[in-house]
């Protein structure tokens, strides 16, 4: 094992810049998405949210459905072929956006993103391989740093590019992936030892035999029901953030760009500063209820702003809601052995999957009947206030439900 986390350690830098180079290719296409769906469609931004909504659901499904195949593929073959793939169709996906002429061929690039949607996952299991437990949340929070960085860039990138065409963002996040997997192919080794892995079993693979056994794990099925809200709390952001800007305050792709990057930034210092120094004095259960309840405030806030400056300062408050994350999977990793780690990151992901497969019917569903022509109440804002009651029942399971601590004797899974 301390072989393996040599070779982490050296190729942890490849998993930042993973980080950075996703989120950069995320960040990219998001100010520039309605226009490309309305393009498609030739319908307005209400209707376009809708078609926005159903694509994340394919995506979605997709990936509630391959995550936990690909996780069990990453412990029985290792972590650097999954990652490898993942990221070179990551490239592919956002070609077939860009040259994207009708509805199919985008939905043809969100299915084969959804089936691909491993590496983030496989990023954790790696970091789960090659690091003690204790010190893992502070890793995870370096990874999410890695994602923050690319969220500076990304969508400030996309809005300039997406300002000269709307589809120059696509080609130049497919770029950014095609450049990191030949360096990947180089550069990372591979975290997972032969005798640290185990057979393939279709039976733990499959996404409802996967979510079985992870809710039957001591300790984690407690708290599988907190990340499920919280990742269905967050994704309000990702499915019609774009759309509400526009109908809010009638922004451009540049200003949706800067917004997102703003965002970024907040989320950057976050990870890489402020969880680091409070996630090991006030632990991992204090952080995770006090992040919880932020997100809801300001998701309340963002709900109810009526001015760009109301927006920013929202934001403003993921400096302390953004720990929610690499507590609550320090608190998952440290349940599971480490031949489980690759599962434990695919039923994540396949929890996330119907989060997501949830968060378009709800969000866009929601946006679209308090924004379209003829709505008895307009109201743009009524996703973020529902994503808000999300993040609250979360923090309210977790305190009613949390798991007691491990025990310095007790082990993983036990």
């Amino acid at each position: 094992m301390e072989r393996a986390r040599k070779g982490g350690t050296a190729a942890f830098g490849f998993l930042a810049i993973t980080g950075f180079i996703n989120a950069l290719g995320i960040g990219l296409v998001i100010p520039v998405l309605p226009a490309l769906l309305m393009d498609l469609t030739g319908e307005g931004v209400a209707d376009a949210a809708l078609w926005g909504g159903l694509a994340t659901f394919v995506y979605a499904v997709m990936q509630f459905v391959f995550s936990p195949i690909i996780g069990g593929l990453s412990d029985r073959y290792g972590r650097r072929p999954v990652l490898l793939v993942s990221l070179l169709a990551f490239a592919i996906d956002n070609v077939i956006l860009g040259l994207a002429s009708s509805l199919w061929m985008f939905f043809v690039a969100r299915t084969l993103a959804g089936i691909f949607a491993a590496t983030f996952a496989t990023a954790n299991a790696y970091v789960a391989d090659v690091t003690p437990a204790e010190q893992r949340g502070v890793r995870f929070a370096i990874l999410g740093a890695s994602f923050g960085a690319g969220f500076i860039f990304g969508p400030a990138l996309g809005g300039l590019l997406g300002d000269i065409d709307p589809r120059l963002p696509f080609f130049a996040a497919a770029a950014f992936a095609f450049a990191n997997t030949l360096y990947g192919y180089f550069v990372i080794p591979e975290s997972l030892p032969a005798e640290k892995r185990r057979p393939f079993s279709w039976a733990r693979s499959n996404p409802l035999g996967t979510l079985v056994t992870l809710f039957r794990t001591p300790g984690v099925g407690r708290l599988l029901p907190v990340f499920f809200l919280a990742t269905l709390s967050t994704w309000v952001y990702v499915t019609v953030w774009s759309y509400v800007a526009i109908a809010k305050f009638g922004w451009s792709e540049g200003q949706i760009g800067w917004s997102v990057a703003y965002y970024g930034v907040i989320s950057f210092v976050a990870q890489a500063v402020i969880v680091q120094k409070v996630l090991p004095r006030i632990g991992v259960q204090r952080a995770l209820l006090i992040a919880l309840v932020v997100e809801a405030i300001s998701l309340t806030g963002i709900g109810f702003a009526q001015s760009g400056v109301m927006l920013y300062a929202m934001i403003t408050l993921a400096l302390i809601s953004t720990m929610q994350e690499p507590a609550l999977r320090q608190e998952l990793s440290s349940r599971v052995p480490a031949d489980a780690q690759g599962e434990l990151q695919g039923g994540l992901a396949a929890l996330a999957g119907i989060a997501i497969v949830l968060a378009p019917l709800t969000y866009n569903s929601l946006f679209n009947a308090f924004s379209r022509e003829g709505a008895p109440i307009v109201f743009p804002g009524a996703p973020f206030l529902a994503a808000a009651a999300m993040s609250l029942i979360a923090a309210v399971v977790y305190l009613r439900f949390r798991p007691p601590p491990l025990q310095a004797d007790e082990k993983p899974g036990a």
